[in-house]
């Protein structure tokens, strides 16, 4: 008798482990931990710094961090967008888009 309430108990016991994992599980790894980078605040602080009517940035700051001139830039990243479909914004299952391209 004594064995079966402690074998029962181990069952109990493994099935409330199991449980907590599968409550815990969010992805293809288990536990791992996700972490939000705010990537469309970046995007969008990015777009105002370069990018924008007033951007932060001038042209001459512009060239020496991307070693090129903003209008050879863009021209790139359009060329790009429209011969490569894969740069295009999409959105996810969720709805969310995706990043621009720029």
């Amino acid at each position: 008798m004594f064995a079966f309430q402690v074998a029962t108990a181990v069952v109990a016991e493994e099935e409330s482990n199991n449980q907590r994992r599968r409550t815990e599980y969010r992805g293809s790894i288990l536990d791992h931990n996700i972490v939000n980078r705010n990537r469309k605040e970046g995007e969008l602080r990015l777009y105002n710094d370069y990018f924008a009517e007033n951007s932060k940035f001038t042209e001459s700051q512009f060239q020496r961090r991307f070693r090129m001139s903003h209008r050879h830039f863009l021209r790139i990243a359009n060329t790009v967008e429209a011969h490569n479909p894969y740069s295009n914004q999409r959105t996810d299952a969720l709805g969310v888009p995706s990043l621009s391209y720029l």
